[in-house]
């Protein structure tokens, strides 16, 4: 099943009528837009928790500061806004809307098969939840806002590395670990951008990583995980993520990185936890990660990519390794991945589209030559050189 992409202005629709594809977004972005506005009626006290802290400090913070309490700075953020919990939530529900329908609009996909629909609804949902209120996800979901606006920059990097940066500096220290190893499969060679490659620097993050906390604090490499989940109990949270490997060495300590690093790509915990929210998260999330990962690495352009293509692969698969060592229950992996889920659906419908283009040049190529009587290499050689 194909669900055409209509292009009405600010609306991207599933369907072959533009009438029907219209009503079907406004209604499923009306129902979302009252869910962010009303969502502490709507729902469970759980997704709340950092709300309410939010707005404690709030009321108490005074200052804004560098590597400083990261709820302090977005507490002080959204008070000089002078916005309400009702406008918090909406500058969080558009940004994330807007930059998810921003990411399908440019990725160059004339239509969604009905897996990219379905999977394009469950990510919008998940924003909703996760950032259609006070949370340090509206920051993250603003930056990514920001990084697809200016997709087409020849300072794509750099504002992508200032974004990165920002967040680093005053909301989420930890994407400091993100952004090197993202520029250092940037930059590299392609063969970084392999499969067996990208294991082997994901063992090097973490080994690295695991010395510098020995070095700095003294401590294993998931202690942050650790210090988070003393306090919390399999009950309360069904989705624990714990020590696979007892040992409490380097050895031990990567090998439970790359460990739960596979249980973010299969997520089994997730699927299996029991609840039902999590079971539909661990499923998107397997088939978004899958499509994106085996589309991208079956294209060409692991080798020649476009710059932009690259720069979402290099982070996403950065992203997934901090996340491994600072990540303390699976349901947090899904909110910490709710907002960078447009670079995510980007990269899987642009390797679709650049597959799609890849394969209907060899028809094109045919029918010139059949019509002009030209070898298929003069008109290659002509295409590569405009």
């Amino acid at each position: 099943m194909n669900v055409r992409i209509v292009k009405v202005p600010g609306l991207i629709g599933p369907s072959a009528s533009p009438g029907v594809s219209a009503t079907i977004w406004v209604l499923l972005l009306a129902l979302l837009c009252f869910v962010s506005v009303a969502h502490e009626t709507v729902l469970p006290a759980k997704f709340l928790l950092d709300e309410q802290v939010i707005l404690e400090r709030m009321v108490t913070v005074s200052r804004f500061e560098a590597f400083g309490d990261s709820f302090d700075n977005l507490a002080w953020t959204l008070r000089w806004l002078g916005a309400g919990t009702a406008g918090i939530s909406l500058i969080g529900f558009f940004a994330s809307t807007v930059g998810l329908v921003l990411a399908i609009w440019r990725s160059g996909v004339t239509s969604l098969t009905g897996t990219e629909f379905l999977l394009a609804c469950f990510w919008l949902v998940a924003q909703t939840v996760y950032i259609g209120m006070p949370s340090k996800e509206i920051v993250i979901s603003l930056a990514v806002l920001v990084i697809l606006q200016c997709k087409d920059s020849r300072f794509i990097v750099v504002v992508f590395t200032a974004c990165v940066a920002l967040i680093a500096v005053f909301f989420r220290t930890y994407w400091a670990i993100t952004l090197a190893p993202a520029l250092l499969l940037y930059f590299g060679p392609a063969v970084l951008r392999k499969p067996l490659s990208l294991a082997f620097v994901a063992v090097i993050l973490f080994a690295c990583v695991a010395v510098n906390f020995r070095i700095q604090y003294g401590e294993t490499l998931d202690f942050a995980r650790q210090m988070v989940n003393e306090s919390r109990y399999p009950n309360e949270v069904g989705s624990l993520i714990v020590q696979i490997i007892p040992g409490g060495n380097i050895v031990s300590d990567v090998t439970n990185a790359m460990l739960i690093l596979g249980t973010f790509l299969l997520p089994l915990p997730l699927v299996l936890s029991g609840v039902a929210t999590q079971t539909i998260g661990g499923i998107c999330t397997f088939f978004t990660l899958g499509l994106m990962f085996s589309r991208y690495q079956g294209r060409r352009a692991v080798a020649a990519p476009d710059r932009f293509g690259k720069l979402c692969f290099c982070f996403i698969v950065s992203f997934l390794a901090t996340q491994a060592i600072f990540e303390p229950d699976y349901g947090s992996f899904l909110r910490h991945l709710s907002p960078i889920s447009p670079l995510m659906l980007y990269l899987l419908l642009s390797s679709r589209s650049e597959r799609e283009s890849q394969a209907s040049r060899p028809s094109m190529i045919r029918g010139a030559r059949s019509h002009s009587g030209q070898p298929a290499r003069t008109l290659l050689q002509s295409h590569d050189t405009q």
